[in-house]
């Protein structure tokens, strides 16, 4: 008999399709990780069966995440389970509903025909579940955390005064427990980099060198991700990228040139004002390129998107940049994702992820993958993927002329261009699918299980 895998992935939009990546800061890179993994797990052999456990939402204004069963793929189901208010709510407000959560997951459990074999946790909310079912029912946990309180504290700069304040926003006080008890009872921790093991980690109760630390990084779909030219991919759509040089004929006065271009969600932690400044504050990069931001806004923007929105546009509005500026305000993942990549490859552009931290960067690999060279932050996992791929520059996120000055040391010079581009198409092939991932993984699951048996 294969193996019965619960992936807990609770708060966030999760659907089998028609993800909306970017609509808020829950909604993001996890959701990726989640889905492509279950679907890559399900179709290994020794693989029965994979669900996907959400939280339940029936909200007019979220359609689409109510069903208590959805399929994803042969093998795969998501299943939401109740917890809280029906409507939707933000990561940072369920923690007062995860007992309730807890004992519905049980219940579930309960009602099925077997027991799962591995309850594989992601982020801090699952890991204090999934650590209260280990317990409960003697099913082994491991843990992904994705992004930890502490360290997220410290980027912040909250101070001890400041806590008590932040905390009622940020409730790091549950959080904080919550990663402690993840990290304390999982049978296997997974980080997707050794600088996420030995800088992040090292702020909790554990040893960075414990053995039951594994280092397996994210993937990127190869379907939707590749370089022009290359025929019989699946996901491939003339109608989105027609829409997206429309736009950029529309909004760019030189659509031409070659773009400096990022994808991301409005997070002052991602530092899009530090790109935007890089840009305003350099003619020579503005004579040579355009700047194209897509900001992963779906629908009405939050209080604090909007003013970081507004503060960008003032600066692209005093530097009279608003015909060499393009913000991206919709971005359809499914059709469009790939595509801009392709578009940004063919004019021979570069892309930037300039946050002050990023815990992996499946933005980096998505570049590397269809042939764009990178400017990446020095902080976080770009540092390895970059190591790894040798496809682009790192870059001191805080420095807006180093931004800048990469940027133009790649798109002025054909040869390093070329170079960059040639490295990353292989090299994250080799080393960055959602397959191979998926076989660590399983091969990880397997050890856990000869240590800690299921119950049969």
């Amino acid at each position: 008999m294969g193996l019965y895998i619960q992936m807990h992935s609770m708060h966030g939009l999760f659907r089998a399709d028609n993800l909306e990546l970017g609509r808020d800061e829950d909604t993001g890179g996890q959701i990726l990780y989640v889905r492509y993994l279950a679907i890559e797990l399900a179709k290994l052999p020794e693989v029965d069966k994979v669900d996907i456990i959400v939280r339940r939402i029936v909200d007019a204004d979220y359609p689409g995440y109510s069903d208590l069963i959805e399929p994803v793929a042969d093998g795969v189901d998501i299943v939401r389970i109740e917890c809280g208010p029906a409507g939707y709510i933000m990561k940072v407000d369920l923690w007062p509903h995860l007992d309730e959560f807890t004992d519905n997951c049980k219940k579930y459990i309960d009602q099925t025909d077997r027991k799962p074999d591995i309850l594989h946790s992601n982020y801090a909310d699952s890991g204090l579940v999934c650590a209260r079912l280990s317990k409960e029912l003697s099913i082994p946990q491991v843990h992904t955390g994705h992004s930890l309180g502490k360290p997220k504290m410290s980027r912040l700069g909250i101070k001890n005064g400041d806590f008590p304040k932040m905390d009622k926003v940020y409730h790091f006080s549950e959080r904080f427990m919550a990663e402690q008890e993840g990290i304390n009872n999982a049978a296997a921790i997974v980080v997707s980099t050794d600088e996420e093991r030995l800088e992040q980690y090292n702020m909790y109760d554990v040893d960075v060198n414990d053995s039951r630390f594994n280092v397996i990084t994210p993937g990127v779909n190869l379907n939707k991700f590749y370089p022009p030219g290359i025929t019989g991919r699946t996901e491939w759509d003339e109608t989105a990228r027609q829409r997206l040089l429309n736009l950029f004929n529309e909004e760019l006065d030189e659509p031409q040139k070659p773009m400096v271009f990022t994808i991301s969600r409005l997070d002052y932690r991602k530092n899009l004002i530090g790109l935007v400044k890089a840009f305003a504050f350099d003619q020579e990069l503005q004579q040579m390129a355009n700047l194209v931001l897509v900001t992963g806004s779906l629908g009405k923007m939050g209080d604090n998107e909007q003013i970081l929105m507004d503060e960008m546009e003032e600066i692209i509005k005093n530097h009279a940049l608003e015909n060499k500026v393009c913000i991206v305000k919709h971005l359809e993942y499914k059709t469009e994702g790939g595509e801009i990549y392709r578009i940004v490859y063919e004019n021979q552009g570069v892309f930037v992820n300039p946050a002050f931290h990023e815990p992996f960067g499946i933005t980096v690999i998505e570049a590397a993958a269809t042939g764009v060279p990178v400017v990446a932050t020095n902080n976080g996992g770009p540092v390895e993927i970059l190591k790894n791929c040798h496809c682009g520059l790192l870059v001191e996120p805080r420095d807006t002329k180093s931004i800048a000055d990469s940027c133009k040391k790649i798109i002025a010079n054909r040869p390093i261009w070329e170079e960059f581009s040639a490295n990353g198409i292989p090299r994250t092939k080799e080393l960055y699918t959602w397959e191979s991932t998926a076989k660590r993984e399983l091969h990880l699951f397997k050890d856990v299980l000869r240590t800690t048996p299921s119950p049969g």
